[in-house]
């Protein structure tokens, strides 16, 4: 019984030090990152671009909360729903993205955080300093 533990506890620092299954929680609780790209917690206007549930066209300037090549977070009034097509303008570049909606947070204060992915990865979409 002893060496199974053993081996599982190796396979686990193996997989620590690998770099792979990050994000993954340890039996001895420590925590590793798992996300295909860096993410920055940046602040960046944008204008999104959408239809409600009625079909009419919506727009709105938002912010994001943080940032990745893969997509972001976003703050919304606007209601919108996981799966929904939206268009994102970066305010400062006016640069256009299109977007899915993964992911709904919690309504705070009538805004929501909204949870975005990019059809195809786009780092250059925000301002980000360093791409590494």
């Amino acid at each position: 019984m002893s060496r199974i533990f053993d081996a599982i506890k190796r396979a686990e620092r193996a997989r620590r030090t690998s770099g792979k299954n990050q994000n993954a929680v340890t039996s001895d609780g420590e925590s590793w990152e798992r996300r295909r790209s860096r993410r920055w917690t940046l602040d960046v206007q944008v204008f999104v671009y959408g239809h409600k549930a009625t079909q009419e066209p919506f727009h709105e300037e938002a912010h994001t909360l943080d940032v990745s090549a893969y997509g972001g977070r976003l703050v919304l009034a606007a209601n919108v729903h996981p799966g929904q097509k939206l268009l994102l303008t970066n305010r400062y570049t006016q640069a256009e993205q299109e977007c899915t909606v993964v992911y709904l947070g919690p309504r705070r204060a009538k805004t929501t955080q909204v949870a975005i992915e990019f059809n195809l990865p786009n780092a250059r979409f925000w301002p980000v300093p360093s791409r590494q």
